[in-house]
């Protein structure tokens, strides 16, 4: 038997929104280039409550399996799968992580030195922000680079790795306790859209444009983003929060 977080209807409270279910590892079947997983650690993000209220994804209806991604152990190999063995330390994105195993695809999984938490952040946030800003972004050095969410948890990842790169780095928030956050973690310039105008900051203090947007906000934010570009400024959108609430 097995433990597994369900969604049985719709709701803004995830706790009202979801069961804990105990079910017969026997309904888990290792298919052919599958791996069972047993979870240690699973990742907890802002998606799982838009998913489990109905704004991630409108048209799927309870019941659903909870949960997008996890780190652990492999269990058992299906047919076909070479590079993988029992006992293997892997990471995974798939639906239905919060539980205490899964059956997941290996194009899904990936093999990791060790089970630890800080592996989660780094396998989808920390990949969307390397990949976007080096290589769909081509991000140089000494340029302006505007990240907006940025004390998201992709958006932290971003922050840093424009800061490392040698960067002015421009920062979008939502409070003084983000504000502050993003100044500690390199970033040069934090604006609290909640006290200032975005695009008037951006106009004064940053006269020349932006070199290279990272959004994921939308709406009128990222209309504002492309207003503020420089002259063959690249703007990357890899969200749209603002959009879900209306989806």
């Amino acid at each position: 038997m097995f433990r597994k977080i369900v969604c049985t209807k719709l709701s803004t409270d995830f706790r009202a929104a979801t069961e804990i279910v105990t079910i017969p590892r026997s309904t888990l079947t290792v298919a052919p280039g599958t791996v069972l997983i047993k979870n240690v650690v699973v990742g907890i993000n802002a998606s799982d409550i838009n998913y489990t209220n109905g704004k991630y994804n409108p048209g799927v209806q309870p019941p659903f399996d909870c949960g997008f991604e996890g780190v652990g152990h492999v269990e058992e190999v299906g047919a076909g799968v070479k590079h993988l063995r029992k006992g293997d330390a892997v990471v995974y994105t798939l639906y239905g992580a919060f539980a205490e195993y899964i059956v997941v695809p290996i194009k899904f999984v990936s093999k990791v030195p060790f089970v630890t938490a800080a592996i989660l952040p780094l396998n989808v946030c920390g990949l969307t922000a390397s990949i976007a800003l080096d290589v769909v972004g081509e991000m140089k050095s000494g340029e302006t680079v505007l990240v907006t969410a940025a004390a998201g948890a992709t958006g932290q990842f971003a922050v840093q790795l424009a800061k490392l790169a040698g960067n002015t780095v421009v920062g979008t928030c939502s409070s003084p306790e983000k504000q502050a956050y993003l100044q500690s973690i390199g970033c040069d310039r934090a604006i609290d859209y909640t006290k200032e105008d975005v695009g008037a900051v951006l106009s004064k203090e940053f006269p020349r444009g932006v070199d290279l947007v990272f959004e994921s906000v939308g709406g009128s934010l990222l209309e504002t983003c492309v207003n503020n570009l420089a002259k063959h400024g690249r703007l990357i959108v890899i969200g749209s929060i603002s959009g879900y609430a209306d989806s």
